[in-house]
């Protein structure tokens, strides 16, 4: 089992010390029915009140042994699960924007919360299974000193009852497998209904077919799989119950009927098979739990996220002065959706420090393809990108994407406000942009934390800019920024706030629809069918006027 390995492999000193305390504890608890068949049946009367305090000590030890080894082993196991938790979460971070649109939210979402959970129940019964196994083995060694003829048959029976949990734990694992992916279906779902809460209001026939067509179909397979599961998984530990106390009822018939134990002996016996029997099914019980661990740690190894790296940054850096920034024979093709691939062509462009660049286009243009290529988002399917004279590769490709700050249509609004460095932003800054916002007045916060940010969309991007400009990153991507903004602010966005970033030295690449502010950019491009071309901002009304006759046709 590779989840296995992987613990040994981490833990392994930690582990090996466990698995000895784990054997001394079996070791301890033989001794006691040793004591009790050799000391306490046998013990004169005078004698007994001195072995009664060699038996209580014999226990206490056995109770130290034993919870102190279980305690260690879940230590590890907690351990493991937290290095994996916080492991999952640094990898989702360093994973580019196509693997987790590739793989997607509700597949990411499930394993952050059903597989770690997973994982962290398994490792609760972990140590059942591995003492139960030590336990085993020890009283199996008891047994053969005591009768080998009796323990061949007490084997016999064992190794039946393994068998058949063997094969009814193989059904568990099936069904609980096919619950496992019915479970990231159903987080598609939850975000559907969530995502689409008021579409699904406003049209209750589709809210019908929603509900009774996608969630409630599979919803009914995962509650099906669910119910096999644990139906395996209760007749294995019954079973294993039933198996030993028949073997008890073996045990005295052969004594008894046969010869093959004195009376004396079969107690001890059965005493030893009785003891084995809460380790053993606890440790029967704790296998499926270890199967199912092993199903959520191989859908977490599916995510295709790149391997976790401690370090957030590299040894590279660009000039904090650069001058150009060029895209050379750039082209982007996103993955095939549904039949239809779209793609960049080859693009041409050159950026100078400080200016102002509007990019117009249609709906599915291109426009924020090359948006997220320019800003290092997407890796370019063939082509260059430069920094004055120093080429982009994946080796200083995140130190290319420091010089960016951005508010995209998807864009998340943290409630931390932070310098380009992650330090807390400058105090005077927070409040000079807040003004310029109109939002000083609308929004709280405590030093450098936003605490409400449930506003309207146009005031939320709103602080989406504030965010992006209290980094002071040099190149701004604003990604059709001003399209909720009422018409007065959309005025004071072109007017005021765009001038005012030319001032602080920031170089500005938005994607705008707003024609009758073209004449605030030094730059007009426009995209169409993934192809890019320069205009004046005279021509650029004309072209952005046919786009949307194109776009409505």
């Amino acid at each position: 089992m590779q989840l296995l390995k992987t613990i040994l492999k981490e833990h392994r000193s930690a582990l090996l010390a466990m698995l000895g305390l784990t054997l001394l504890s079996g070791l301890l608890g033989i001794a006691v029915l040793a004591y009790i068949n050799n000391r306490l049946l046998q013990a004169h009367s005078d004698l007994l009140s001195a072995a009664l305090w060699q038996f209580g000590l014999l226990v206490l030890l056995y109770l130290i042994a034993t919870t102190w080894s279980q305690i260690q082993l879940s230590r590890i196991g907690h351990r493991f699960i937290y290095s994996m938790q916080t492991r999952l979460v640094k990898q989702i971070m360093d994973a580019s924007v196509v693997q987790l649109q590739t793989t997607g939210k509700a597949k990411i979402l499930a394993s952050l919360s059903n597989d770690i959970r997973t994982l962290s129940i398994a490792f609760t019964r972990f140590p059942e299974l591995l003492q139960g196994a030590l336990f085993v083995l020890v009283c199996s060694l008891y047994l053969i000193w005591l009768s080998p003829k009796i323990f061949v048959i007490t084997a016999i029976l064992l190794a039946i009852m393994v068998a058949v949990s063997h094969y009814v734990v193989l059904g568990h694992y099936r069904h609980f497998h096919a619950m496992r992916e019915s479970e990231d279906a159903l987080y598609g779902h939850y975000d559907s209904s969530l995502q689409g809460h008021k579409e699904l209001l406003l049209n209750r026939y589709r809210a019908q077919r929603f509900y009774q067509d996608q969630f409630l179909p599979e919803a009914e397979r995962k509650r099906h799989a669910h119910v096999r599961a644990d139906g395996y998984h209760l007749f294995a530990v019954n079973w294993g119950n039933s198996v030993m106390l028949a073997a008890v009822g073996v045990v005295f018939y052969l004594a008894i009927y046969l010869g093959w134990a004195t009376l004396a002996e079969a107690t001890t016996i059965s005493m030893t098979v009785l003891f084995m029997r809460a380790p053993l099914t606890a440790a029967i019980g704790a296998w499926p739990t270890l199967l199912q661990s092993q199903v959520a740690y191989q859908a977490l190894e599916k995510l295709g996220l790149p391997a976790y790296q401690a370090d957030f940054h590299d040894a590279h850096s660009l000039p904090a002065n650069w001058q150009t920034i060029r895209l050379e024979n750039i082209t982007y093709a996103h993955p095939a959706q549904g039949g239809q691939v779209f793609a960049l062509q080859p693009v041409n462009l050159t950026l100078h420090r400080g200016e102002t660049a509007f990019l117009i286009g249609a709906n599915g243009s291109g426009k924020s393809t090359l948006s997220m290529v320019l800003a290092g988002l997407y890796v370019p399917t063939s082509g260059k990108i430069f920094v004055d004279n120093i080429e982009i590769t994946d080796a200083n490709r995140n130190a290319y994407r420091q010089l960016f700050a951005s508010v995209f249509t998807d864009f998340h609004l943290f409630d931390q406000l932070v310098d380009g460095l992650g330090q807390d932003a400058d105090e005077a800054l927070i409040q000079s942009w807040l003004e310029h916002l109109h939002m000083d007045q609308k929004v709280q916060r405590q030093t450098t934390q936003l605490l409400n940010t449930k506003l309207s969309q146009g005031q939320r991007k709103r602080l989406g800019l504030l965010l992006a400009a209290v980094e002071q990153r040099s190149i701004l991507v604003l990604d059709e920024w001003a399209a909720d903004q009422d018409p007065q602010f959309r005025r004071v966005f072109y007017e005021q706030l765009l001038p005012l970033l030319q001032t602080q030295g920031y170089t500005v690449f938005a994607i705008s629809h707003d024609d009758k502010y073209f004449h605030h950019a030094e730059r007009m491009l426009s995209m169409q069918h993934g192809v890019l071309t320069e205009y004046s901002a005279t021509e650029a009304v004309a072209v952005a006027d046919a786009h949307s006759r194109s776009s409505s046709d």
